[in-house]
């Protein structure tokens, strides 16, 4: 049976689709901020009668959102995790119809309830997003009832699997692989069979983690037959569809790419990668990849892509957005006691970055929490496609925290360090930063000074090992990915001291006389290198 909205495309009403999905698109930031502070009132007055809402806001339920930035302070996982861990319902304000987790700290599992409202939404974020992929300008609907949509991310309980399903009782998409064989399937064996069916039915979207795309895209290029590329099992118009793009590929006189076989109208991608691999997914795919920014705990799509493809735009209805400014989270990283202030999206500021702190709507648990991500503004407006709201770029996760590829979780300190440990090789000190890798890859760089000589290799693949051991999204990047993410530079023996001995000499606070162990600045870790290394 259609959807009320597939009808909708069906009798060609695409105004009527647009503005029910896409017209935030239209708003002004007063009136973006209007429907976030209604909101956020009707969530206080849900939430605030609830066991874990007078846990973390207290008996006195906000009249404001003055008074509810004053009166709650910022949140952690950490403070619901007792409940949420052991998915307590009594609590909650609302019953959830679903639970969805992610990979916390050190791999370990953050869960998340969804009420029935915030399901819905998660669905229409992601049909918005969707049409937006499709779209080359304002009012451009483009996507259709039975259209095929191939997507490659992780499967229930994890909010991506959450938000097909969602989707799906939305728009009459034409799943590939269909929603019932999807969770029987590992998440390689989902990559390599959507793509065998595609060759039969066509790809009108495509969804993925920018990096997965890739590594598709370069298998296809290599003419590689991990995606069972076979011709005893392939459908005739399969193998009508390789010769198309095979003789495509020869007359241009280079390798088959995936673009010589789809003609794709909306390429969907997430991650923190997206940019590294922006203009490589285009000549691959022939397609401008539409980056996203979603979340579990928000839960669903935070922000995304315009019909312009140049910066991401809040959806005011998923959840209260906050924003602290890099010299607030900065300061509270070197004092746990400091309390960061915060400003609304009608406070931010071109050419500064943020970290993100959401508030759930449609009775979710979460209050004033911080995700640890960090968000750079790059404009207030952009007058030539009429939009007037804030754009901002995806730029990492704040402190010494590593989202390598989108779907490793959060790799921190302590992960690192037992690695480093567990792998037997004695040292000095470290640091390790995210790089792209000369094959532009994101990768891993370790910077450590030994005690004892050994190659880089043999440092490499001890700590490789334990790193897949303790982090399961990291050995999933390992294994799907077919690349060791890891690269290590030695330094000589004493630079560690005498960066120390530079520092102290120049006057530095005492919590600046060594570089942090994650994500050094590229000012500290040129000095370093400048003092010790590499080793030769």
């Amino acid at each position: 049976m259609a959807t009320e909205l597939s009808a909708l495309v069906s009798q060609g009403n695409f105004q009527e689709v647009w503005q029910h999905l896409c017209s935030f698109l239209d708003l002004t930031v007063p009136e973006f901020m209007t429907i976030q502070e209604r909101l956020l009132r009707e969530q206080l007055q849900i939430v605030g009668r609830s066991q874990l809402g007078r846990i973390i806001m207290g008996d006195q339920i906000p009249d404001s959102v003055a008074a509810f930035r004053r009166q709650v302070h910022l949140t952690n996982h950490a403070d619901y995790e007792p409940y949420l861990d052991e998915h307590n319902e009594d609590v909650l304000a609302e019953k959830p119809v679903a639970w969805a987790h992610t990979s916390g700290r050190s791999g370990a599992f953050k869960w998340a309830p969804y009420t029935a409202r915030a399901f819905k939404n998660i669905g229409v974020g992601m049909l918005s997003a969707t049409v937006l992929s499709n779209s080359h300008a304002r009012g451009d609907v483009r996507i259709r009832p039975g259209d095929a949509f191939v997507y490659n991310i992780p499967a229930r309980p994890y909010m991506s699997g959450h938000a097909l399903y969602s989707l799906a009782e939305l728009f009459d998409f034409n799943f590939v692989p269909s929603l019932d064989k999807t969770e029987s399937m590992s998440f390689e064996e989902r990559i390599a069979v959507s793509f065998k069916i595609a060759l039969r039915t066509g790809i009108d979207t495509v969804g993925s983690i920018s990096s997965v795309l890739m590594k598709v895209a370069e298998k296809f290029a290599q003419g590689a037959s991990q995606g069972g590329l076979t011709t005893d099992t392939l459908h005739p118009a399969a193998l009508g569809r390789l010769a198309g793009g095979f003789l495509r590929s020869k007359a241009q006189r280079r390798r088959m790419l995936p673009r010589d076989l789809w003609k794709i109208k909306g390429m969907l991608v997430g991650g923190t990668d997206a940019d590294i691999y922006r203009a490589r997914l285009q000549d691959y795919w022939g397609i401008t990849p539409h980056e996203q920014y979603a979340c579990t705990e928000a839960p669903g799509l935070m922000a995304t892509n315009a019909w312009t493809r140049h910066g991401l735009y809040f959806l005011p209805d998923t959840c209260f957005y906050e924003f602290i400014p890099e010299e607030e989270w900065v300061r509270s990283r070197g004092d746990p006691l400091y309390v960061p202030t915060t400003v609304l999206l009608d406070e931010v500021k071109p050419g500064c970055r943020y970290e993100m702190v959401i508030t759930n709507f449609f009775g979710g648990p979460f209050l004033r929490y911080r995700l640890h991500d960090l968000v750079a503004c790059i404009s207030l407006s952009d007058e030539k496609a009429g939009i007037g709201l804030p754009a901002v770029v995806v730029e990492g996760r704040a402190g010494d925290l590593i989202d390598l590829a989108g779907f490793t979780g959060l790799i921190d300190e302590s992960v690192i360090w037992h690695a480093i440990e567990d792998a037997g090789i004695p040292y000095e000190d470290w640091l390790v930063r995210k790089e792209v890798l000369d094959s532009g890859d994101p990768g891993l760089h370790l910077y450590i000074e030994l005690k004892e000589a050994a190659k880089d290799q043999q440092v490499i693949e001890r700590v490789n090992q334990q790193l897949m051991g303790q982090n399961p999204g990291y050995r999933d990047l390992v294994n799907m990915l077919g690349y060791t993410p890891l690269r290590v530079t030695q330094f000589r023996e004493g630079t560690f001291t005498r960066y120390v001995q530079m520092q102290r000499a120049a006057g530095a606070d005492l919590s600046h006389y060594k570089p942090c162990h994650m994500n050094a600045s590229d000012e500290i870790c040129n000095a370093i290198l400048a003092i010790g290394g590499p080793q030769s």
